[in-house]
């Protein structure tokens, strides 16, 4: 086993005999180490190895700025999960869960707490996944002393109930990519910047696009209105809502469709993420 690139000095991208890249865990398993020397095997306490070498990137780019333990969390949640559902969940779920629980702890930690618009729809329509979310948030409590409240739970169920969305509709899927890419070329032109395609960000935001693009192409929409949060949003985020608004007219002139405020909320919270980052 050879080092592809060291992430830290404990968490390592590297490739086997076959060219297999995977993700190797140890302490101190990267130190002064350089593309394509070989790893202490003594060293390794975890290798991990995804579905595709794509998802292998992604998580080895997010463990750069987000700790291992958060990683380790979202691991224990869809050991449970796949048990609980007894079914093979995409390892996406690892990538986009890892993610969204550090974010969950840093908002939490900066006292910014948003209300959950899907929570009664997460209980109602996924309730198993959101039994899992429940368990999931004594799991975070026992890692972290931190115990998130059933938006939370919400939150974690839909990302457990997305990645067992379908798209082998293929006129389907060609209708969400044009609308996908249309949203990025109307973001792109606000900002007039040109996105890190290959950042965690930009693809976070592309998955939150292409199940925007789902609802309003099946026409259900995010209700449970929350007018307090669309004000706090709009007042301090105010070029990202500004873009919003073009993507509002986009979609009302495009598709006959009016974004509900709740959608528009979730729009500015990802564009201001990722246009900020690029932009610092």
């Amino acid at each position: 086993m050879k080092l592809k690139k060291a992430l830290n000095n404990n968490v390592v991208l590297a490739k086997d005999a076959q060219h297999q890249e995977m993700v190797v865990f140890g302490n101190g398993i990267g130190f002064k180490l350089k593309p394509g020397d070989p790893i202490d095997e003594n060293k390794i306490s975890k290798v991990f190895t995804l579905q595709t070498e794509d998802l292998t990137r992604q998580i080895a780019s997010l463990l750069k700025e987000v700790p291992l333990k958060y990683f380790e969390i979202a691991e224990e949640i869809v050991a449970y999960a796949r048990g609980k559902l007894n079914a093979s969940l995409s390892d996406y779920l690892l990538v986009t869960l890892t993610d969204h629980i550090y974010f969950a702890v840093k908002r939490y930690e900066n006292g910014q707490e948003i209300r959950n618009v899907l929570l009664w729809e997460a209980k109602k329509l996924y309730k198993v996944e959101f039994e899992i979310g429940l368990k999931a948030l004594d799991i975070i409590e026992e890692k972290t002393g931190i115990r998130f409240n059933e938006d939370e739970a919400g939150f974690i169920a839909m990302h457990i109930a997305n990645t067992q969305f379908d798209g082998n509709e293929i006129e389907k899927t060609i209708k969400i990519t044009k609308f996908t890419q249309d949203i990025l070329g109307i973001i792109k032109y606000h900002f007039g910047l040109v996105f890190d395609e290959e950042s965690w960000n930009y693809g976070r935001l592309v998955t939150h696009l292409k199940f925007f693009a789902q609802r309003i192409l099946s026409n259900d929409h995010i209700e449970n209105e929350d007018d307090y949060l669309f004000e706090q949003v709009q007042q301090k985020y105010v070029n990202a809502f500004d873009c919003v608004k073009k993507i509002e007219k986009y979609v009302l002139n495009g598709y006959g469709t009016q974004i509900t405020k709740a959608e528009m909320v979730y729009l500015v919270l990802h564009i201001n993420r990722v246009t900020n980052r690029q932009e610092n």
